[in-house]
């Protein structure tokens, strides 16, 4: 039996080609040394938005909204006032996929005076802090690939931890203990985090 050669054996674009095409676009395209505060809290924004769900590939210069709902993150294009009926939780604010494969939060005004926010925000904050308490080296720490990420997570997940270390090795940082790195970043850091700007 012959093959048709009309036929595109790979409708779906998948398979080793694109996924390393998405591996190259996920290398971080600048990076630089980063003082401990810049650097745990870039970690945090970026965690906080790659724990969401999507489904689709993040561009760089797009913006995006963050929604928290019900303990679940979602990152949508869709921004809060064009959903119509449909519920989509709290908006936290817009984000944005940095150069650097790092991400960027700006807060939605008003974010302190809505409690099931807040509530979400300090459930992350928290969680990241206490993973901080370690004499365990950052190094050991900094994301990087993970199977059990959807596809799109997993790629800058991996993205990203090339980007950190990156930094923390550019500031000689990337053998620092958790705990020396959030002292160093200062009694404010936490205060920060639960604003995320």
């Amino acid at each position: 039996m012959s093959r048709n050669p009309h036929k595109n054996p790979n409708p779906q674009g998948k398979g080793l080609v694109p996924v390393l095409a998405h591996w190259d676009e996920t290398r971080p395209a600048t990076v630089s040394a980063k003082a401990p505060a810049e650097l745990l809290f870039d970690w945090f924004a970026s965690v906080l938005v790659l724990s969401a769900k999507f489904q689709f590939k993040p561009a760089f210069g797009q913006l995006y909204y963050l929604y928290a709902n019900g303990g679940e993150w979602q990152l949508s294009l869709v921004g809060p006032t064009e959903w119509g009926d449909r519920d989509m939780g709290d908006c936290l604010g817009t984000c944005g996929l940095n150069g650097d494969m790092t991400w960027s939060i700006t807060p939605d005004e008003g974010i302190a005076d809505n409690a099931r926010l807040q509530e979400a925000l300090s459930t992350l904050v928290d969680s990241f802090l206490r993973g901080l308490e370690s004499d365990d080296a950052l190094d050991d720490h900094l994301p990087g690939y993970r199977r059990d990420l959807p596809y799109y997570q997993r790629m800058l997940a991996t993205g990203l931890g090339a980007s950190l270390r990156g930094s923390a090795a550019a500031a000689n940082t990337l053998q620092s203990p958790l705990r020396v790195m959030l002292q160093d970043a200062g009694a404010e850091f936490s205060q920060r985090l639960l604003h995320s700007e």
